[in-house]
C-alpha cells in the first residue's frame, strides 16, 4: 500500500472507499482517521512507504464517529501507541463502542434510500476506543499548527481541519465530498447543520482541500467551496444533487 502525496509533508492512503492521511510534522507523524476494521494494515503499509515506523504516529485525529473513520481506530492505537484526538459530542459515542446517530433528510434520492435502509437498521456498534484529548472548534492541536473546525451536521461531533502549509490544506472529512464533483455528503444527521457548516469552511482561506471521500481539490479550493455554497443556499438545498 503506497501513501500518495498530495500536499508538501502530506500522505492520503486509499482504503476501499475511503481515504486517511498522514502528515509529517517534527517529532513524527499524525494520522487523520482510521478506516474500517480491516484497514490497519493497510494504514501501517503507508506508514512504512513514508519512511517511518507505527511508533513514529505522535497522535490521531478523528474527523467524526462512522465505522468507515474509526472501525480500525482501536487496533491503530494498539500498533502505534498514540492517543486519540476528537471532538466531545462524537467522542462519547466512541467511548461506548457506539459508531453513529440516526440519519437525517439527504441531500438527494439515492441518499434518501441510503437514510431510510440504515435508519432501520440496529444501532452501529464496534469496539470502545478511549479518547484521552476532546477538541473544540478553533483548537490548534500540538500538530504542526493543524487547527480544528467543527463542522456539525454530517454529524453533531464532525471535524475538518486546517493545516497552515501550502498555502493551506482543509481536511474536509465527510463535511463534503468530491467525487463527480464536489458536494455534501449523500447522509447526513442534520442538513441544514450540514450547509452552514459548508458555509463556515467558504470563509477560511485554504488552497487544497481533501476529502474522505473522492479526489483532492488543489489550487484555489476554497474559491470552489465558497461557489459551491451557493447551491446548497437555504431552498436550493439538494439542487446540485439532482442535476
Amino acid at each position: 500500500m503506497r501513501a500518495r502525496p498530495v500536499a508538501a509533508g502530506v500522505w492520503q492512503v486509499g482504503l476501499r472507499g475511503v481515504n486517511a492521511f498522514l502528515i509529517e510534522v517534527d517529532d513524527g507523524l499524525v494520522l487523520i482517521d482510521a478506516g474500517m476494521r480491516w484497514s490497519p494494515p493497510r494504514l501501517t503499509e503507508a506508514i512504512y512507504a513514508t519512511g517511518r515506523r507505527p511508533d513514529d504516529v505522535t497522535a490521531i485525529v478523528v474527523t467524526h464517529v462512522h465505522r468507515d473513520h474509526v472501525g480500525g481506530l482501536a487496533e491503530m492505537t494498539r500498533r502505534t501507541g498514540a492517543e486519540v484526538w476528537m471532538h466531545p459530542a462524537d467522542a462519547a459515542l466512541l467511548r461506548q463502542g457506539v459508531y453513529g446517530r440516526r440519519l437525517g433528510r439527504s441531500p438527494s434520492g439515492a441518499g434518501e434510500i441510503v437514510r431510510r435502509t440504515m435508519n432501520l437498521l440496529p444501532e452501529p456498534k464496534g469496539e470502545p476506543v478511549a479518547v484521552a484529548h476532546e477538541v473544540a472548534d478553533g483548537d490548534e492541536l500540538p500538530a504542526g499548527g493543524l487547527r480544528a473546525v467543527h463542522t456539525p451536521g454530517h454529524t453533531a461531533g464532525h471535524l475538518a481541519l486546517l493545516l497552515p502549509r501550502a498555502g493551506g490544506v482543509l481536511f474536509v472529512g465527510d463535511a463534503a465530498a468530491n467525487r463527480r464533483h464536489v458536494g455534501l455528503s449523500p447522509i447526513n444527521e442534520d442538513l441544514v447543520g450540514s450547509g452552514a457548516s459548508l458555509a463556515k469552511l467558504a470563509r477560511l482561506d485554504f488552497d487544497t482541500a481533501l476529502f474522505s471521500h473522492g479526489r483532492p481539490l488543489r489550487g484555489g479550493a476554497s474559491a470552489a467551496f465558497r461557489e459551491l455554497v451557493g447551491r446548497y443556499a437555504p431552498g436550493a438545498v439538494g439542487a446540485d444533487e439532482r442535476e
